[in-house]
């Protein structure tokens, strides 16, 4: 594994200790090509290809430990993962995702995890299990949506957003999960996060999401989240890009994704990216932190 570089710290936090602190690892990718033509004989015929042809060569899996200590030395104590751990729902690299979990946890970090559109990248996956067999013990018993809760106290929902397609890459919430998290939402109280593979907004200046790419419902799991009037952050993945702003309709809802963790992207001269959230009593912090020739950190407005 290549060395840690050095971080530069390009934002000092303001007065005042987070009551929470998160770091957010977006869209990891492990990818292996197959040349297998029984393994072929669905969707994964076309994410083969886009391994081949441009996956392998910008998700460059050798830093994977090296980009883990570096979230490590953050002194962050957990981990939320959103998903996209594979590329095309593999096995062997389901595999390499694992063995990638065990690191984070062997650095002593505590992992909360949710799948991605590639982590049921098709139907025959599902059928398997495949996540579920390999990333179980990471998993809420109760399954999603769920609520947990960070060490200082601030609630935690994971919000399910995906599913197996034919050929597009759209997720899907559905009605009676969207009930589910307006139930698990608390009405009264300080800042509270939700998360999900899929953002909710189609269009940032960060990114803009086709019909072929976007979340079915969106629109109500958005509402059920500007309801409750309280300082809400969704964070997800999905992307690839980084963005943080605040939702026009409703004010005290912010959201935030975060590019892939170990994706090079040239146009910016980026080797690696993840997100910090410093939670206040009345607020969210978002840092991002990307890899050039350092880390540096980068306090986000919305």
């Amino acid at each position: 594994m290549m060395g840690e570089p050095g971080h530069r710290d390009l934002a000092a936090a303001p007065e005042g200790a987070p009551v929470d602190r998160l770091i957010h690892v977006a869209d990891l990718h492990f990818w292996r090509v197959t040349l297998n033509p029984f393994r072929l004989l669905n969707k994964r015929l076309l994410g083969n290809l886009n391994v081949c042809l441009r996956r392998r060569h910008q998700f460059a899996m050798n830093v994977s430990h090296a980009h883990a200590r570096s979230v490590a030395a953050e002194g962050v104590g957990t981990v939320l993962l959103t998903g996209d751990f594979t590329s095309t729902a593999l096995e062997e690299e389901f595999a390499m995702a694992d063995e990638f979990m065990r690191h984070l946890h062997a650095l002593g970090l505590r992992t909360i995890v949710l799948p991605g559109n590639h982590d049921v990248y098709t139907f025959e996956s599902v059928r398997a299990r495949r996540f579920e067999r390999r990333f179980g013990r990471y998993l809420p018993a109760e399954g999603y949506p769920s609520m947990l809760e960070l060490e200082g106290g601030t609630p935690l929902l994971l919000v399910p957003t995906v599913c197996p397609n034919l050929f597009s890459s759209r997720g899907r919430i559905h009605d009676r999960e969207i009930e589910r998290v307006r139930e698990l939402l608390p009405r009264n109280g300080g800042p509270i996060i939700v998360a999900g593979h899929y953002p909710v907004l189609t269009r940032t200046p960060g990114y803009t999401l086709t019909k072929q790419r976007n979340l079915r419902n969106a629109e109500a799991l958005r509402e059920a989240l500007g309801d409750i009037g309280r300082p809400t952050l969704y964070v997800a993945g999905h992307v690839h890009r980084f963005s943080y702003v605040r939702d026009e309709q409703y004010p005290h809802l912010h959201h935030l994704t975060t590019g892939a963790f170990f994706h090079r992207n040239t146009r910016e001269n980026i080797k690696g990216e993840f997100a910090s959230i410093a939670v206040h009593r009345d607020r969210f912090q978002v840092f991002r932190h990307v890899l050039r020739k350092d880390w540096e950190r980068i306090l986000a407005e919305a």
